[in-house]
């Protein structure tokens, strides 16, 4: 057998592997009984363990250095392999797998310390985290700075100096904008948004809006969960989960935001399933999706011109409210202290809260004993707030307690790319709004299918990001995108 053809049925035994760690994860989070999850922590770090093993090994690296392909396709096969292994071959198999038994012990205890707002509870887990991560950055290396290890794990080729340039670069803007808008703009009340919703009925809109817009419910399925999330077992098999909450903003705009990481793991070619081209190419990129359909799709006046009446018709409460007042109370720009029901402008504060104290966790200049009062600075310094609890402070998010360093620069990568790319949309479709209002979403999704999603990953990201853009990430587009939004919306 060619050694291109081991190469791939190699790379499926992995596949498998992955997805059936993947599938107990979902699993934990929707049907696992709670007292399972010993069990299941131990189960998903051997499979982590035994994937990984297999990724780099010798057979594995000896098929690479061997295959010969014949055709663009097989050699984008092996360069995507070839790059998760320029990083994978650097982590030893053991740590690998204590990172994931750690992080999916943590994730239960973080559960437990979020809803008794107790961080000592997770503490200890998450200084084990901390200790994994740095012991990760000294086997993968670094040029500059220890961060760089961890964000290229989750954005290839991104640095520390890049995510901290980016903040740089939006942070005035964003602090002037939300001044101007507290000062002269016009008040919105979103009171109307909230409320004691139903869950189930609002994750039944949730489905007939994602469904509407062209998510395949054949191919996938959406679940309330502790945390929103997406994960991809094959290409037939994307799923999503929405969260819990007393504000419409909630259940809706994190349904959207799981529907454009679906849409674009349900866009990868079928032919590359279960191969390393299938899938998005990085979380930046992912999260520039999951950040438009939530956002500039979502939270546009086409939008809810055709979906509001969906909202009304479960819940008759909203039946006199009018669409122009609705997209205000979408929009409203009020800074609060939990980043998931964030409104767009202010968002990326919350990601910069987060960047730099990961970064001084990393860089040991923070122990994680500190981190709640750190946080509590940062929030009052950046959003003019303090946490009155752990749970709304340091405990709100689930990325820690699952190791997860260096990958909350991506959701402000994700919403600068974002803007970026539907600026080139926009040039190429004009009439994105009135599309929108009609409920055809299939031009805008044809679009991006053709430019992003059935790239998978044959490119690397800033490659992508640039093929379709005709240049590397930068902020403009998105300072241009909601200064010219917000003055509209606040009339300033």
């Amino acid at each position: 057998m060619p050694a291109l053809d081991e190469l791939k049925a190699a790379f499926s035994d992995i596949n498998a592997l992955r997805a059936a760690g993947s599938l107990m994860n979902w699993d934990r989070q929707i049907f696992m009984p709670k007292l399972g999850a010993e069990a299941r922590s131990a189960q998903v770090a051997i499979l982590s363990r035994m994937a990984h093993e297999q990724l780099v090994s010798d057979k594995v690296l000896n098929l690479v250095s061997h295959a010969r392909p014949e055709t663009e396709e097989d050699s984008a096969m092996v360069a995507a392999l070839q790059r998760d292994l320029d990083v994978y071959t650097k982590l030893p198999p053991d740590l690998m797998e204590r990172r994931t038994r750690v992080g999916s012990d943590a994730y239960e205890v973080w559960k437990r310390a979020k809803a008794g707002s107790n961080f000592s509870l997770l503490e200890p887990y998450l200084k084990e985290l901390v200790d994994l991560s740095i012991e990760m950055t000294g086997h993968l290396g670094y040029e500059k700075h220890p961060y760089d290890a961890l964000i290229n794990l989750f954005e290839l080729g991104a640095t520390h100096a890049d995510a901290a340039g980016m903040f740089e670069t939006i942070k005035a803007p964003i602090v002037g904008l939300v001044k101007e808008i507290g000062e002269r703009g016009r008040k919105i009340d979103d009171s109307l948004l909230i409320g004691d919703w139903e869950s189930a009925r609002l994750r039944d809109v949730a489905q007939e809006i994602t469904s509407g817009i062209g998510y395949d419910y054949d191919c996938g399925r959406l679940d309330v969960g502790f945390n929103a999330f997406c994960v991809n077992l094959s290409m037939a098999d994307v799923r999503m989960t929405t969260r819990p909450s007393n504000h419409v903003k909630g259940i809706l705009s994190s349904s959207l935001h799981e529907m454009g990481h679906g849409l674009y793991e349900q866009g990868s070619p079928r032919k590359w399933d279960r191969t390393p081209l299938a899938g998005g190419i990085s979380l930046a990129v992912h999260e520039s999706q999951s950040r438009t359909w939530e956002n500039i799709v979502g939270r546009s006046k086409g939008f809810w011109s055709h979906f509001l009446p969906v909202l009304q018709g479960a819940f008759p409460q909203l039946d006199a409210v009018l669409v122009a007042d609705f997209h205000r109370c979408i929009n409203k720009v009020q800074p609060e202290l939990i980043r998931v029901g964030a409104d767009e402008l202010t968002y990326n504060l919350h990601i910069l809260v987060r960047f730099e104290l990961e970064s001084d966790l990393i860089t040991k200049k923070l122990e994680v004993k500190d981190l709640p009062e750190a946080w509590n600075a940062k929030y009052s310094e950046y959003l003019g707030l303090t946490p009155p609890d752990a749970a709304s402070g340091c405990l709100q998010d689930v990325h820690w307690s699952r190791g997860m360093f260096g990958y909350f620069p991506t959701y402000s990568m994700g919403n600068l790319i974002g803007a970026q790319v539907w600026e080139c949309l926009t040039k190429d479709i004009k009439d994105t709004e009135e599309l929108m209002a009609k409920g055809d979403f299939e031009p805008i999704l044809t679009w991006l299918t053709e430019k992003i999603y059935s790239k998978a990953k044959t490119l690397p990201p800033k490659e992508l990001i640039t093929q379709v853009t005709g240049r590397p990430m930068d902020a403009s587009a998105w300072l241009s995108y909601v200064d010219d939004k917000y003055r509209r919306i606040y009339e300033i």
